[in-house]
Order: C-alpha cells, then structure tokens, then sequence
C-alpha cells in the first residue's frame, strides 16, 4: 500500500478513535447526572433497560477503542492493511469499509466459513482430511 494511503487511513483511525472517545465521555457524563427517583416500577423499568443498552453499547465502543489502537500500532510499525494470515495486500475497499481490518477478504471468508478462530488450526485440519 501506498505511503499516502497509510498516511488518510492513520488519519481516518485517529478521527475514528477521538469521535469513540468523546461520545464514550459524553455517556459517562449523563449517566453520572441521572436521578435515582422513578414515578413508578414502570418508569424504574426502562430507566435501567435504558441503562443496560448503554452499558452495552459503551463496552461494544471500548473494544472499538482498542481495535482501533491496535490498528494505529500496525501503522506505525509499517504493518497497516497486510493480512495477518496470509501476509497479501488487504484491499483498499475492504479498509475503507472496516479500517480496523487484520484479515484480507479471502481469509476472513474461510474463517467464517469454517467457524474457526485461528486459520492456522483451520489449514492444518483441512491438509489432514486430504491425506
């Protein structure tokens, strides 16, 4: 990949990682203001059903907080938009959809595909059923 496309992809990151932040910041703040007094069971009811959905929305934006550190960490070693599995170029397409992409769209439609969490393991298990 381009140096110049290295360079908009860290800058897409780092835009991404301080939007995740301050909305992670924001959340924080209104749910320290929130009053603890309801009108009724109803009302206490979606109030923490509410709560809950944010709780679960702010841990899906920390592990996007985190993706998104590791993917500023493999720009700056050089090792942006190479796939972890197979080492090929990952397409331009598929980062500009996912960014924070590790695998290219070929190994990670096999490790869909197979269900497996490592395509190392998936390689192996396929090379002894051909034997």
């Amino acid at each position: 990949m381009g140096h110049l496309d290295v360079e908009l992809f860290g800058a897409v990151l780092r835009d991404m990682l301080e939007t995740l932040q301050g909305k992670s910041r924001a959340s924080l703040d209104v749910m320290a203001r929130e009053e603890t007094t309801y009108a009724d069971m109803a009302d206490r009811a979606t109030v923490e059903s509410d709560r809950h959905m944010a709780l679960l929305m702010g841990e899906r934006d920390r592990q996007l907080i985190g993706e998104i550190h590791e993917a500023l960490a493999r720009v700056k070693e050089g090792e942006y938009g190479i796939c972890q599995e197979c080492g090929e170029d990952i397409g331009l397409a598929r980062l500009r959809a996912q960014p924070m992409a590790t695998l290219c769209v070929h190994c990670k439609s096999l490790l869909e595909d197979m269900g497996q969490s490592s395509l190392h393991a998936a390689r192996g298990e396929l090379v002894f059923m051909e034997e």
